[in-house]
């Protein structure tokens, strides 16, 4: 009887041992499914090493942006060179005007030409700026590269003419105030009073170039001032 006495509470502390156990494993079951487990929406996010990739690529550099600003800049020097103003006297009365630059189509100069005129060639070698309400008036223009001729040589071919013409008299240098920079230059005016009609020969060395211009001009329209400020923005292309 003793015996089985001690036998029960064996069986007992056994049991309870058991179910303490199993408990515990329980809870550490329960407690690994509450731990929080890295989501797909976590795994998804761009780091922030990727972020300022894509913002560097979106942003334009501080190069790219100084170019677009010479760029800009250089368009508007290019437009604002294309027109300038020009003085002239007509007829006793002070004019100004915008003139347009234009560019021969055979010969290796530019010209800034008043409204009114047009600039055509007339020959090779040879330009005519002509006024278009009276084609006889008008300025021939033959432009020369200085390493394929002589001043000298051109001055003689211009006196040469203007002796064939009439009777020519030297223009003065308030005349010829506006043509600015030349390294030479020399003019001629021969009159016809009765028909109110005038030639003028220049010539002119200048930014590499040797020019002469034959102006035919009459005392109605008076344009001979306007051709010379014209001729004095001559230049190479």
């Amino acid at each position: 009887m003793q015996k089985k006495l001690f036998s029960v509470p064996a069986l007992l502390l056994t049991a309870v041992l058991v179910v303490g156990c199993n408990t515990s494993e329980t809870k550490d079951s329960d407690a690994q499914k509450n731990e929080p487990s890295n989501t797909p929406t976590e795994q998804q996010q761009p780091s922030s090493k990727d972020t300022t990739v894509d913002e560097s690529q979106e942003t334009p550099t501080s190069n790219e942006t100084n170019k677009d600003n010479k760029d800009n800049k250089d368009n508007k020097d290019n437009t604002t060179k294309k027109e300038q103003e020009v003085k002239y006297v007509q007829k006793g009365v002070d004019k100004t005007e915008k003139a347009t630059e234009s560019k021969s189509a055979d010969q290796d100069y530019k010209v800034h030409q008043l409204p009114g005129f047009t600039l055509t060639p007339e020959e090779p070698g040879k330009d005519m700026l002509v006024f278009k309400d009276n084609p006889n008036v008008f300025m021939r223009i033959e432009s020369i590269d200085a390493s394929q001729t002589k001043y000298e040589d051109a001055k003689t071919s211009m006196q040469d003419y203007m002796n064939a013409v009439g009777e020519p008299s030297s223009l003065s240098s308030e005349d010829l105030a506006a043509f600015k920079d030349v390294k030479n230059i020399e003019g001629y005016v021969v009159h016809f009073k009765e028909d109110k009609e005038k030639v003028i020969g220049v010539v002119f060395e200048k930014d590499g170039l040797i020019t002469k211009l034959t102006i035919h001009d009459n005392d109605e329209l008076d344009l001979t001032d306007a051709m010379l400020k014209m001729a004095a923005t001559i230049a190479k292309k």
